[in-house]
């Protein structure tokens, strides 16, 4: 695709018009009729792809009817340049049994005239878990799956590749990963599987894993689609990504590294990519959270992949058929599409379209929430004006100041278009100094005012503590608007990701870096010892090429194959993380196999934006979102109402240890959110309250957060399957009484203050209901405990100097500058491998093995106490293992001799020298000599001659070492 010039001029060549209009129409034009808004869009309403055309292009879903409405499609034509089939494309409607022949008339027919009419084309969807019913054909084990999948994708994709009806785009896989993954980096279990979620799971990952492995089938559908079609744009879509960051890191962790693996087997596709963008969904309602939604956009951008925001609608919570928005609500609406298109448009280098999903509220799969800027006679809503104009709607005639660039140390930051920078600061500086003079800027410095803030204050630096500076620019005669920049200035760091072990890839070991020095070429190992006799089983390992400087990124190591379960099980792990020099970076890392790292711990806190998993004190069941028709009148319960399921747990030492996969559904996202009326239950009273969201079917894209209905009686109904309205949430506000200390058990409970209504979330053996009434809280509360569990991670690590196979230095502990030294090296390691001493990653001297022994000589002129030396122990070019070895130099040798009377005229004369180092060691070198009474003598004693004159049969007279 183009890269398309991004201006403002669209927007100010509009402007003028649109503002005269705006505020005489906006609010009335939703009451118009359809034909007054087919007369009046040339001469009242801008095209939506007009003012984008700079930007990206501006999409619609379309439909066959479309085409023969001409009013409607004529209302297409002129606001879009790009349409999505809305279902002609999808399995069941081209394809729905794979016994018969695909039909394409429709979708031909359809894709042919909106070809001729110029708009650019996306197919939607290949490989999808919804509306696929006959793909992939039940009971096929793996080599029938793949063939299935490369006949489907073959067939459409393939048909679809030429003619009238081509397609510029496909979205290849839809909606292939969970919502809410633990562990994001490890992108294969965060895939739908037949396991998790048990909603909707994907069948063809589960036809995959008869026999293979599941996740393939991600890699499978976009390497047949390229095959199919070579010139269409390859996309994977999906939704709920913009809550927590976890799913959109999964996504683009599997983006990466299946690009990667595609670029290694296919060196023919001159770095064209097999996965080549990233569809947002887009489906949200009023409670986005902007800045969440940003985050997604930085870390799609980083994959180098262009984006596509593909069904864009935004709802409203509490409305139906019956209950249309109010004004209050339509402005609401308009203010966060406004919102939307600024972030858009700020990342529009990247964002290839943006497309609406329905043409106007009527035509909407959620046409009850009112979520389009057209209402049903395809008036212009409030939103619109906003869209058109989003600076101009939200009040911002003047953008905020900007700067352009910054200096630190001998570089300079381009900061165009980023408000977040890594910058790598050497090791050697432990304070960093900035101000607002490193900054630059466009303006005359008497327009704006320019601040900084450091934290720490002191511009401290250390390992793994970067030092973050805030800049904030502002026009002086508007400082409340600014744009602000957060700079990390760190050294180079490192973080292990979590272990991966699969059948295709072997053992994975991953690690993030942040703040590169721009020069260390990475060593990454793997090392597995034998638990029983602790002996290295295998070790692999990989360098890198040094990370551009400033930048980040994933390392990853694998080993050749997978690693038996059983065999895993008698082994451990250490991995490590070295430069090029052989010096470690981070503590190892060391797994045991037979050890949890990964668990559901209970939680004593609550913090907004984590994840738990809510037990019941009285059933261990745990809260599941999935509404169950009635809680009979047991266990606490008063009256039999509809409620929420539970799943039971088993929980020993405060670990949940049963059910060993944990379903989605039993996650709830605690957000800390304001009760409308809240009663007593207020912040400043001490008071929290939490919105609990699980993201199965629900987020943004329906927003089934934990809400109990109407009651007047002790007995309240639960509910996730339907949306609430903001000025209801007072039901959807939950609070907690304090949190034993001990037990972990709170009360989780909603209050209505203007009529005294107060329900407990209460579990007993059939599930949650809520139990309460007008009584004060204290005469139930005890009956309704919860306990909360968060996920943890619990790994070991230790200091790192050596890797691989045992290997003993021993006596020779340490060089010492400017004295040759014979270095002994003993490790179990195959005759004839070599020992190679490296200063600072250069080898200066090497000694063979033979029976487990070698000798390395080396001269005190190659010994520099500013360089870093290692024994690094080859066989061929395997690495075996290698070990650190201090380099020092002596801050004082002093000398120290006795003597004893022996028989006869002989004494026993002992000289000792003590060596201090400049590492605070120190080292006696020890030699006693059979003497004459009253002898004088020069003495060799380990690298020092000493000379010793001695009186009578213990007197020491001098004894100093001699200089040469």
């Amino acid at each position: 695709m183009k890269r398309k010039a991004r201006k403002l001029l669209t927007y100010f060549l509009t402007l003028a018009f649109t503002i005269i209009f705006f505020i005489d129409t906006a609010m009335q034009v939703n009451h118009a009729s359809a034909a007054e808004v087919k007369d009046a869009s040339k001469a009242e309403v801008v095209s939506l792809k007009d003012v984008y055309k700079d930007y990206f292009l501006i999409g619609n879903t379309v439909s066959p009817g479309d085409l023969t409405d001409s009013a409607k499609y004529d209302f297409m034509k002129f606001h879009y340049n790009a349409l999505t089939p809305e279902n002609a494309t999808k399995p069941d409607s081209i394809w729905p049994n794979a016994t018969s022949e695909p039909s394409f008339t429709t979708a031909d027919k359809l894709l042919t005239q909106v070809n001729a009419d110029g708009f650019y084309t996306i197919g939607h969807a290949l490989a999808w878990h919804n509306q696929s019913a006959g793909w992939p054909p039940a009971g096929l084990n793996y080599t029938e799956a793949r063939a299935s999948l490369q006949k489907y994708i073959s067939t459409i994709a393939g048909h679809y590749s030429q003619g009238s009806y081509k397609l510029d785009t496909w979205d290849v896989v839809n909606e292939a990963m969970r919502d809410n993954p633990e562990n994001p980096t490890d992108w294969r279990k965060a895939l739908r599987s037949d396991i998790n979620p048990i909603e909707r799971p994907s069948r063809w990952f589960d036809a995959y894993a008869n026999g293979g492995n599941g996740w393939d089938y991600i890699y499978d559908s976009f390497l047949f689609a390229r095959e199919a079609d070579p010139d269409a744009i390859l996309y994977y879509n999906d939704f709920n990504d913009e809550e927590i960051p976890n799913k959109a890191i999964a996504i683009a962790s599997m983006a990466k590294e299946l690009n990667q693996k595609y670029a290694n087997e296919h060196p023919e596709a001159n770095g064209r990519k097999l996965i080549e963008g990233i569809g947002i969904q887009g489906h949200y309602n009023l409670r986005l959270n902007v800045d969440n939604l940003e985050e997604v956009l930085k870390i799609y951008s980083e994959t180098g992949l262009e984006i596509s925001i593909t069904e864009l609608d935004v709802q409203f919570n509490g409305t139906s058929s019956e209950v249309p928005p109010t004004k209050e609500q339509l402005k609401e609406q308009a203010v966060l599409y406004a919102k939307l298109f600024m972030l858009y448009k700020k990342y529009s280098d990247n964002i290839e379209r943006v497309t609406f999903w329905g043409v106007a509220d009527n035509n909407s799969w959620r046409s009850t929430g009112y979520p389009l800027p057209f209402d049903s006679k395809r008036a212009p809503k409030e939103a619109y004006w906003a869209i058109i104009n989003p600076e101009a709607y939200l009040g911002l005639d003047e953008l905020p100041p900007k700067l352009t660039s910054f200096k630190f140390g001998d570089d300079v930051f381009n900061v165009e278009g980023k408000t977040k920078l890594d910058v790598n600061v050497p090791k050697s500086v432990s304070n960093i100094d900035f101000s607002a003079s490193n900054v630059a800027h466009q303006y005359d410095n008497d327009e704006v005012d320019v601040k900084v803030k450091l934290d720490p204050a002191s511009g401290a630096v250390s390992n793994g503590k970067p030092a973050v500076a805030t800049v904030e620019i502002a026009r002086k005669e508007n400082p409340n608007r600014s744009t602000k920049y957060i700079i990390h200035f760190g050294h180079m760091t490192a973080e292990w990701e979590k272990d991966q072990n699969y059948t295709d890839t072997g053992f994975r070991s991953s690690v993030n870096i942040r703040f590169s020095d721009g020069k260390s070429k990475l060593k990454l190992f793997q090392a597995f010892y034998n638990k029983d006799n602790g002996k290295q089983a295998m070790l692999n390992s990989k360098e890198f090429k040094p990370l551009p400087k400033h930048t980040g990124g994933t390392l990853t190591i694998q080993t050749d194959k997978s690693i038996d379960a059983d065999d895993l099980k008698t082994m451990t792990l250490k991995k490590s993380l070295w430069d090029q020099n052989w010096v470690p970076i981070i503590p190892a890392r060391v797994t045991d196999f037979n050890v949890p790292e990964n668990f559901w711990r209970l939680a004593k806190t609550i913090e907004s934006g984590k994840t738990y998993i809510v037990v019941s004190s009285n059933s261990s069941l745990a809260l599941t979102n999935r509404n169950v028709p009635s809680i009979p009148a047991t266990g606490g319960v008063t009256t039999p109402k509809r409620g929420i399921a539970g799943t039971p747990v088993t929980i020993e030492d405060d670990i949940i240890k049963e059910p060993k996969q944990i379903q989605d559904n039993m996650r709830f996202i605690f957000k800390e959110s304001a009760s409308p009326d809240p009663g007593p239950y207020t912040k400043a009273k001490g008071y929290k309250g939490y919105t609990m969201l699980s993201l199965v079917h629900g987020g943004l894209v329906a927003p089934t957060i934990l809400w109990r209905d109407l009651s007047n009686d002790d007995t309240a109904p639960l509910r996730t399957d339907t949306t609430i309205g903001d000025r209801a949430l007072d039901r959807a506000v939950w609070f907690n009484t304090s949190i034993d200390p001990d037990t972990g058990e709170t009360t989780l409970f909603s209050h209505t203050g203007s009529n005294h209504y107060t329900y407990a979330l209460h579990g007993n053996e059939n599930g949650f209901i809520g139990q309460g009434g007008t009584e004060p809280l204290e005469n139930y509360a005890d009956n309704s405990r919860v306990k909360l569990y968060e996920y943890v991670s619990n790994y070991l690590y230790e200091d790192s100097t050596n890797l691989g196979v045992e290997i003993s230095l021993a006596p020779v502990e340490r060089i010492v500058r400017d004295r040759d030294t014979k270095i002994p090296v003993t490790a179990d390691v195959p005759d004839g491998s070599k020992a190679v001493l490296v200063k600072d990653g250069v080898s200066v001297a090497t000694a063979k093995f033979a029976k487990g022994k070698a000798t390395i000589s080396v001269k005190g002129s190659d010994v520099d106490p500013g360089a870093n030396y290692a024994v690094v122990i080859y066989d061929g070019t395997k690495i075996l293992g290698a070990a650190m070895l201090p380099v020092v130099t002596v801050d004082k040798a002093t000398p120290l001799a006795t003597v004893g009377k022996l028989n006869g005229k002989q004494n026993r004369l002992k000289i000792s020298v003590k060596e201090s180092y400049s590492d605070g060691s120190t080292e006696n070198f020890t030699e006693e000599i059979l003497i004459k009474n009253n002898a004088t003598d020069v003495y060799q004693v380990g690298p020092y001659k000493v000379y010793v004159e001695t009186k009578g049969n213990d007197k020491i007279r001098k004894c100093y070492i001699v200089k040469d």
